[in-house]
Formats: structure tokens, sequence, C-alpha cells
């Protein structure tokens, strides 16, 4: 080894000195494993991370040395954590040669040489933090097809008060990315602190925001367990988890499912809005083949947007959202289902009639009946190949939580950009709350946020309440006519907090007609944020024989068109047509 000296501040004379390492010195040293910490060999490796031994025993290690590289990717330096010294105490923390907040983040020559679409990148508050999210998703992937995929994991070099200068000095490594997940402490700095200009861990991530907001998407993370940060659940002191790997899963579920949109106001100028945006038409989404008029209403089923559907007992809505869905995976689109009353067997038989084009009722009863076996097993090969359709394998009520982490596990790790909950009534009715109204407003902003931030798009089924789901006679005076029962944005369970926040509201409504038996079904937009067309869209059936849809002339939506909410409770209801059962209801009136 070779030493510089210098003279300690306390000591007059020569004989009082220490080395001095330098940055040739450390790269000498030998790479360790951290146990205390879980960290593994490989990963120590892959960031080049050293460590100093006892010169006593030449096994325990005194120190541990995080590189800090310029933008040649060569090291200029490390940070030192010296073992010898407590966690308080100065000099605990140190440099060798020369870091800088001018030099690129922890971890991001790891991050560069990674050759996969940058997606999003975590940005941690400390190194081992960085090395313990890194490790934890790393191990999360394994067993599944995208093991060996490495994730992006960088951290600030020099702490918290200097992040946001740190990360704006590599802001083109930081927009090469679509989002920014921050992974900061769960600490506030103290009023003492803050007069010093100290930055704890929830002060920077608000300067970090602000810093970006409008660059990228942003997220943050807020550890569990009462854990301050990422190293803390790898070292598990608290005994939360059964060993390591049950820790850094639970790690790895936190960052990749967990986090949340991290919104922070911004002040726009009239500069900041580019004449291009301003002159671009509404962009268009995939487009909504099976139903022509309610295509060019909406503009297509559009990424980042919440739409609501709504329709009676009976009304086909399941069917409806099938030929939608079918529409998206004949574009190629990847398809996340939550049926929470349909049992994933059933659902799939509906893809694959509807694929083969014959009745479902009749392939759902008897397959054999309605296609050869080849034929089922060509579509459903097809299926299995192209890993378009995705399944939520539960039956029955789901607490809020575990939906909005099914929604994210969907397009986090599915690739799911669009997706069809059916339906909202069943995840309240498993929510233990006395306001349902607060529930539904939870609800329906995590989800509208969650698409907002991660261009995501979600058709949700929604119950109507129950005066809108009472039956009604027909106009008084034309009981031999056949009339519609209109669907309003008021008759939805939850009405407030659905028209508000919701994208797009639209209903199905039924034709019921004077032998009581159910006519047409027709789409009905009655919210439209962005096109602003409203009323009937398609007129329809379904040929029971090929499954394909049936579209009919625009009717007049103010003619026979009764409104629920103005029938009297003294009103009779319309029966069910005698040659449908209760297994058919939702079939009606395909």
């Amino acid at each position: 080894m070779s030493y510089t000296y210098k003279v300690k501040k306390e000591a007059k004379e020569m004989t009082n000195y220490e080395p001095v390492e330098t940055v040739q010195d450390v790269l000498k040293y030998p790479i360790h494993s951290c146990r205390e910490r879980g960290i593994k060999k490989q990963t120590m490796e892959r960031f080049g991370v050293r460590a100093a031994l006892s010169e006593v025993d030449g096994k325990t290690v005194t120190a541990y040395y995080f590189p800090s590289t310029d933008n040649r990717g060569e090291v200029t330096g490390f940070m030192k954590q010296d073992l010898t010294k407590p966690k308080d105490e100065r000099g605990h923390w140190t440099a060798v040669g020369k870091v800088s907040i001018n030099n690129k983040l922890f971890g991001q020559d790891v991050a560069e040489s990674v050759k996969r679409k940058h997606v999003n990148f975590t940005v941690t508050e400390g190194q081992w933090d960085c090395l313990s999210v890194y490790q934890a998703q790393l191990q999360s992937l394994e067993g599944t097809k995208f093991e060996g995929q490495e994730p992006f994991v960088v951290s600030i070099p020099l702490g918290t008060k200097n992040a946001t200068e740190a990360l704006l000095h590599n802001n083109n490594f930081v927009k090469s990315f679509e989002s920014m997940t921050i992974f900061f402490d769960d600490d506030f700095a103290t009023p003492s602190e803050i007069k010093k200009g100290i930055l704890r861990g929830k002060e920077a991530r608000e300067a970090v925001a602000a810093a970006f907001i409008g660059e990228v998407k942003l997220f943050s993370v807020q550890p569990l367990h009462g854990y301050k940060d990422a190293s803390d659940y790898l070292q598990d002191k608290k005994g939360v988890f059964s060993d390591l790997n049950a820790a850094q899963n639970d790690l790895a579920r936190l960052v990749q499912f967990e986090r949340k949109p991290l919104v922070t106001e911004k002040i726009v100028q009239v500069s900041d809005i580019s004449l291009e945006d301003l002159k671009a038409p509404i962009p268009q989404g995939i487009s909504i083949k099976s139903f022509p008029k309610l295509d060019e209403m909406l503009y297509g089923w559009r990424t980042g947007e919440l739409t609501v559907v709504t329709a009676r007992s009976g009304a086909g809505k399941t069917t409806g959202l099938t030929k939608i869905a079918e529409d998206a995976l004949d574009q190629g689109e990847r398809l996340g289902l939550i049926y929470l009353e349909e049992k994933n067997k059933q659902t799939l038989q509906r893809f694959i009639a509807s694929q083969l084009k014959v009745s479902y009722k009749k392939f759902k009863r008897n397959p054999l009946s309605v296609a050869t076996s080849e034929q089922i097993d060509e579509v459903y090969n097809r299926l299995v190949e192209e890993r378009q359709l995705v399944m939520l394998n539960h039956f029955g009520s789901m607490p809020i939580k575990d939906l909005m982490a099914k929604i994210k596990h969907m397009y986090f790790v599915e690739g799911c950009r669009y997706c069809l909950i059916d339906h909202l009534s069943m995840v309240i009715s498993g929510s233990d709350v006395a306001d349902e109204r607060k529930e539904i407003d939870i609800v329906m902003t995590e989800i509208a946020a969650f698409c907002a931030a991660n261009d995501v798009a979600v058709m949700l089924v929604v119950h109507l309440n129950r005066q809108g789901s009472n039956a009604v006679q027909p106009p008084k005076g034309k009981e031999d006519e056949p009339f519609w029962v209109q669907v309003t944005k008021e008759t939805m369970r939850g009405s407030g907090s659905l028209e508000q926040i919701a994208w797009n509201v639209l209903g199905l409504e039924q034709e019921i007609l004077p032998d009581r038996k159910r006519g047409r079904v027709r789409w009905v937009v009655l919210k439209n944020r962005e096109g602003g067309d409203l009323g009937v869209a398609d007129t329809f059936t379904m040929n029971d024989t090929d499954w394909t849809v049936n579209l009919f002339e625009d009717d007049d939506y103010s003619v026979n068109t009764v409104n629920p909410d103005v029938t009297q409770a003294a009103q009779v209801a319309f029966a069910p047509p005698k040659c449908l059962s209760d297994e058919d209801v939702d079939d009606v009136p395909f």
C-alpha cells in the first residue's frame, strides 16, 4: 500500500500521523458479501463495492467503499463507511479521492449497461438502500419469464441535501426513463436541521418532485412495517419475515406494486405548452370495431382514462364488454380481466366462442356441440402462445387495496395497458366500512390516478342503485309498443363520485317488447370528457348463432323512453321472459 500522510490537528509533532488511502489503493481491495445487511457478494460485485479487512484476523470487514464515477465512467473516488467508528461519530462516512454531486449517481453505470427499454427506475437515499432494492427485485424475478432482467436502481451519492442537484446534473439519464420512483427514508428534518438547510427523506422527496414535475412521471414509495428505509427490510431486526427471501420478496412487492403517483403542483406558463400540442388533434385510442358509433364518439378506447359502464340487470354488460375486449385483442393489445362474478373457465369460454363465431350459451353447455375439438384446440393454443389475455384467479368480493395490487400487477408485471373490471359493487361489498360513498370515492380516485399516471385504460362496470334498478312500466297509452328503459348518471351506485372522477360514463339501455321480452340494446354516452359528444351510440343485438353484432339504425332517444327516476312505486315490474333461466340473465338480450 502506498501512503501519504497528513498531520493530525491536535498534534504538532510529526510522530502523530495517519495514512490517507488513494483510489488506486481501494481498487485493490477485495469484494465481500455483507451478511448483516443481507447483501450477496454478486450484488456487491455488480456495483463495484469493495471492503477493507482487519489487520488482526484478515477476515473481519472494517470498512466498505462505494465507487463514484465521472461522466466517462472512470472511478474518481469512493464513499467510505468506516465500521470501526460509531454511526453517529464524525468519520463514520468519509471520502476517498473525489466524490462529487457532479459525478454520476451511484449505480448509474450499472443501469446504463442494461440494454432494455427504459421504463422506470428507482432512486434511493443511500447506497445500501440501492443495493437492497436491486437485489430484492432481481431475486423476485427468479422462476418467472423475466428472470435475468436487471432492475434499474440508483442512489444519490452525497445525501438528501444535494439530492435535487445530483439528479439535475444527470438530467439526461433521468429523462431517458418514462418514470422515476423516489424511495427515500420515511423521516422529517427537525426544526434545528431545517434552519441549517438539512433535508430528510420526506422533504428531499418533495424537492426532487418539484424539480422534475412534467419531465418524467413521478412515483413514491414509503416503507412499511415500521422500517425506515429499504435496507431495514433485509436486515429485518424486528423479525417481520421468516427469512431473507421473504424479506426480499416483500421489498420487491413494495417497490413494484405499492408505489403511488407523486403529484406536485406546478405553475404553468403559456410558453410551457407547445404550439405542436395545441394544433394536434385528439389522440385516437384503439378502435372499438364492434361498435363504430361508440368508437367515433369516444375517439376509440383511450389509455390514461377510466371509463365507467353501467346498466340494469340482464342488459348484457358482460357480453358487450367481451366484444370490446375482443376488439383490443385483435389489435394486438395485452388485456387484463378482473371478473369478480365469473369463473376463469367461463370467461375463457366466452372468448373462444367469440373467436369461433358460435353461440356462447351453446358452447358453455356443450362445447363439442358447436365446434370440433381441433377448432377449440387451435384457438386455445393461439391464446396461450400470444399471451394477450391475462385473467385474475379470484371469485367474489375483494378489498380495495387488493384490487389495486392486482391492477398494478396486471400492468407492471404482465404488461397489460388495458383492463376490464366487473364489477365495482363486489369490491365495495368486501370492505368493512359504514360509509359506502366514501369507499367508492377512494377506489375511484385510486384507479383514476393510476390510469392517468401510467397511461393505462380501465373499463369499470358499476351497478345501478336501488332506484335505478327498479323495473318500470311502459309509457302511458303506449302499452302495446316497445319502449326503452333509460339509464342516467344519477342512477349509478355512488353516482356523485363516479360522475366526477370517471373520464367517460357509458350506459347500456334495454328495449322492452310488448310481450315482455327484451329486445335490442343500445350504448348511450352519458359523459365524454374529451370528445364531448353525448347520447345514443350503437343500437344492436347479438346473433346467437355466430356471435356477431347486429347493428341497427339510430333511434330517437326521446321517443318511448322511460326513466326509472320518475316512475311511481306502485308500478308493476315487467317479468323476465319465461324462456330465460337465471343462468342466462347476463346474456340477455343476446
